[in-house]
């Protein structure tokens, strides 16, 4: 009777675990969003676009994913508004637990793709739940704009958010903050600073001494923002030589969404676990008196 019993249990799990679905990809097509969509459970979709906008891509309000939610980007940057501390774990709970972000559900981030630049956009709220604790996250190739262009249903209707309450801590593995900075500038550590912008901001604010440069906008494969296949993005990676991948890398720009294309095309494409971001980046850098 055990031994039936036992053959019983294993057999249930097995089926279990055989339609359980597999953990997403960090990034994932729309034909491979729209069959997730389709059988239960479904992953939250979360599109960081402005609820209204002059341009339809960059606006929420006026078409999206069916049943995803609305969290625009602002509010992901919003939680490092000072530009000398972290965000507090409180304030990281009341974004993502406002947002109704179940952590232990996969989440899919969708970005306008208006320019290459959104990419980074998505990579910045990516990285945001991941140092927050959740583990399948993907971003959308090609965002929005990939989604139309293939023919899946667009809406009008905003999806149901239902706030719950989270207790958040965020995980540190991947942010670097001013004083691993300075400790870098100054020689008491040793770490790459990649500046992930392109020339042209440069121009306007220098890199930080001893800089090394790689620009995130050139890891995207397509000028419409996609990122393209994982294997061009490891080759793009590999080729750039010029980077020290072995050591630390401490990406940077701006305001922190170049720097976190650098982090997810080395970190969560290439595999490469020593790349963090500088959270505060050289906007809260120079707000801060003294650094």
């Amino acid at each position: 009777m055990l031994q039936i019993l036992l053959m019983v249990v294993l057999s249930l799990a097995s089926t279990a675990s055989a339609e359980a679905p597999a953990r997403m990809a960090p990034l994932i097509t729309p034909t491979e969003l729209a069959d997730r969509l389709s059988t239960a459970p479904w992953p939250q979709v979360v599109d960081i676009r402005e609820p209204e906008a002059e341009l339809s891509l960059f606006s929420y309000g006026t078409g999206h994913i069916p049943t995803s939610i609305n969290v625009p980007f602002g509010e992901w940057r919003a939680v490092w508004a000072d530009p000398l501390d972290l965000p507090s774990d409180a304030a990281l709970s009341a974004l993502i637990g406002g947002a109704g972000l179940v952590p232990e559900r996969p989440v899919v981030i969708v970005h306008s793709s208006a320019a290459r630049r959104n990419f980074g956009s998505a990579a910045w709220a990516y990285w945001m739940l991941k140092s927050a604790g959740f583990e399948d996250i993907a971003i959308l190739d090609g965002g929005i704009r990939a989604w139309r262009d293939q023919g899946y249903a667009m809406s009008e209707r905003p999806g149901r958010i239902v706030p719950i309450d989270l207790d958040l801590t965020l995980d540190r593995t991947w942010l670097a903050t001013h004083a691993d900075v300075n400790a870098v500038l100054r020689g008491e550590s040793e770490a790459v600073l990649l500046d992930a912008r392109p020339l042209w901001q440069i121009a306007r604010r220098e890199s930080l001494p001893g800089s090394t440069l790689l620009n995130g906008i050139t890891l995207l494969e397509h000028e419409d923002g996609r990122a393209g296949d994982e294997m061009s993005i490891f080759e793009r990676i590999k080729n750039a030589q010029h980077v020290d991948w072995m050591s630390d890398v401490i990406t940077y720009c701006n305001n922190g969404t170049l720097a976190a294309i650098d982090w997810f095309m080395a970190s969560e494409i290439a595999g490469i676990e020593n790349v963090r971001i500088y959270g505060h980046a050289l906007d809260g850098r120079a707000q801060s008196s003294g650094l």
